[in-house]
């Protein structure tokens, strides 16, 4: 086996190659070198950030944007015209990166995060909620699709100073039974429509709360500290929503809440991938 040839002694080499050599030995020059090759590398993967390039899916999209717009197809000055305006925008965009503005600026931030957010959004896979699952939204969420009694109802005050105030109320009470008009009683017909929280302001509790449960339609004797009432509620309108209203709003508002739930999940995902540092 043949012995290596000698390495040649500094000494021997030309005046032009020992500059080279001690040159080479600088940590700043070896610095420069590899940003050198770096930036060339970067050229050649990425390309030049100031050459922009008319693709013909650029092309694609400027035509597209003027149909959408005008609702014909464009001229070739026409054409031309959205390209410029196109590079023009894509231009000031560049310079925008290259000054930092993405980063610096919170309303971009915030654009750019919804953005990415909204990427996400499209991976997440939608599910139909079951019966169970609406049952269970309803229950914590109930008040969403209750809507306040109300009680429409009329009524017939004897105030108890009256001397036969009691035998008055019942003998209107048997008229009225009878289908008498309660105009025809001969005394003043109060009446509104109120939610419970109303008649509690106007009548009191105790007499809200009577009226509250009473049989819609029937004339009622109710007392209370003051007086004797005959009160009738005609209608009482609220509560859920119809059966087919409710259940078309459960789904629509449990769907939006879950697919909220799963880009909330998904972006937690993300965001685990990080390293979250706090300096102060």
């Amino acid at each position: 086996m043949s012995a290596a040839a000698p390495e040649p002694h500094a000494d021997s080499l030309p005046a032009s190659q020992r500059r080279a050599r001690r040159l080479l030995a600088e940590p700043t020059v070896r610095f420069f070198i590899v940003g050198a090759l770096l930036f060339v590398g970067h050229r050649l993967v990425v390309g030049d950030s100031r050459v922009i390039v008319v693709t013909p899916g650029v092309r694609a999209d400027a035509e597209r944007g003027f149909r959408d717009t005008h609702l014909r197809a464009p001229t070739a000055a026409e054409l031309d015209g959205e390209l410029r305006a196109w590079e023009r925008e894509e231009v000031l965009y560049r310079e925008a990166l290259r000054d930092g503005l993405d980063r610096h600026d919170g309303t971009i931030r915030t654009v750019l995060a919804d953005r990415a957010r909204a990427r996400v959004a499209v991976g997440v896979a939608k599910r139909a909620p079951t019966e169970e699952d609406l049952q269970q939204w309803l229950a914590a969420h109930r008040s969403r699709y209750e809507l306040p009694y109300r009680y429409e109802y009329e009524s017939i005050a004897f105030a108890k100073t009256q001397p036969d105030a009691a035998v008055d109320a019942a003998r209107a009470e048997q008229a009225l039974r009878g289908g008498a008009d309660a105009r025809a009683i001969g005394r003043t017909v109060v009446g509104g429509n109120l939610s419970l929280e109303e008649l509690r302001d106007r009548l009191g509790p105790t007499l809200a709360a009577r009226i509250q449960h009473a049989p819609v339609g029937e004339w009622q004797r109710l007392e209370d500290d003051k007086s004797w009432w005959l009160v009738r509620v005609n209608t009482v309108a609220g509560g859920l929503l119809p059966a087919a209203a409710l259940h078309e709003q459960l789904v629509t508002d449990w769907s939006f809440a879950e697919r909220q739930r799963a880009v909330d999940e998904a972006v937690q995902g993300i965001v685990s991938r990080y390293r979250i540092e706090e300096r102060r």
